[in-house]
């Protein structure tokens, strides 16, 4: 899985947060579990970088890849809080996507799209400071993003339209069977319709214009599950859309709109799905 933005960064890894974190953004780490990896340990802190009798620790994320368990904990006022303990979701040698989203009520711990638990708030989230990341990992990619997006969810472009060769990065969790992403026109012409059905295990891509649905298309397997993560990259190319999942090209759709580069003036979002993340890159 990629980010936009990403970078390989070094580990042992140390930043400081430049605000406040909000109920609904998420951290994403991804790279690769190193050969022969021990442990590793990702801290959320307040008042510095390491664990000393002076920090305190929000969310301490220990991976002990020997005894094959993840344990979660805190630690304030120089004292350890009651240790969770959850099987690892990683391997030695593996890559690895690692998301923490911050809830109202607990940290969401997610690993390679499957929520492991739900970490409940002992110590204030909106007073993590400090990141840091140490062991036996690379990262390629680390970003801080999202919201909570309430649907249907719909939006305008960033310049008043989708621009040639652009990207749509979104990262969602299928609730139940059927959702939708769609591209819109100016007179609210449905000109990419993106609808995955789980049940089916089918992607549906179509068009809706002057009152009619036009011919969809529905090639390609899809591996889409119920409430595990995915991203999704929608890319607005010369001749068509092309569509990649977790990376990977799923396929295009040859464009149904006039003028491709002016006609995609916003998107919408719609079913049972949660979206965790929205982005654009040029």
């Amino acid at each position: 899985m990629s980010h936009t933005g990403d970078a390989n960064l070094p580990v042992p890894y140390y930043s400081r947060l430049g605000q406040p974190l909000e109920a609904g953004q998420t951290l994403n780490i991804h790279g690769k579990i190193n050969d022969g990896a021990q442990g590793a340990e990702i801290n959320l802190l307040r008042g510095g970088n390491e664990i000393t009798p002076e920090t305190s620790v929000i969310l301490h994320l220990k991976f002990n890849f020997k005894d094959k368990k993840v344990v979660l904990n805190s630690y304030e006022n120089s004292t350890w809080g009651k240790e969770v303990r959850e099987s690892i979701p990683f391997h030695a040698g593996e890559d690895y996507d690692l998301r923490i989203r911050v809830l109202d009520e607990a940290l969401e711990i997610s690993a390679n799209g499957k929520k492991i638990v739900d970490f409940a708030h002992r110590i204030p989230f909106n007073t993590i400071e400090n990141l840091a990341v140490k062991g036996d990992l690379s990262i390629s990619g680390l970003h801080w993003g999202g919201r909570f997006y309430k649907l249907p969810w719909e939006t305008g472009f960033p310049g008043g339209h989708l621009q040639n060769g652009q990207k749509i990065n979104i990262y969602a969790i299928p609730r139940g069977d059927r959702f939708s992403f769609d591209l819109i026109a100016r007179n609210q012409d449905i000109l990419f319709h993106f609808n995955p059905r789980i049940k089916e295990k089918v992607i549906v891509r179509n068009s809706h214009r002057n009152g009619f649905w036009d011919k969809e298309e529905r090639e390609g397997a899809s591996n889409l599950q119920k409430d595990v993560g995915f991203d999704l990259s929608i890319i607005n190319e010369e001749y068509s859309i092309q569509i990649f999942i977790n990376g990977e090209r799923f396929g295009t759709f040859q464009h149904r709109a006039q003028n491709p580069i002016g006609d995609y003036i916003g998107m919408r979002i719609d079913g049972e799905v949660e979206v965790t993340s929205i982005d654009y890159s040029a």
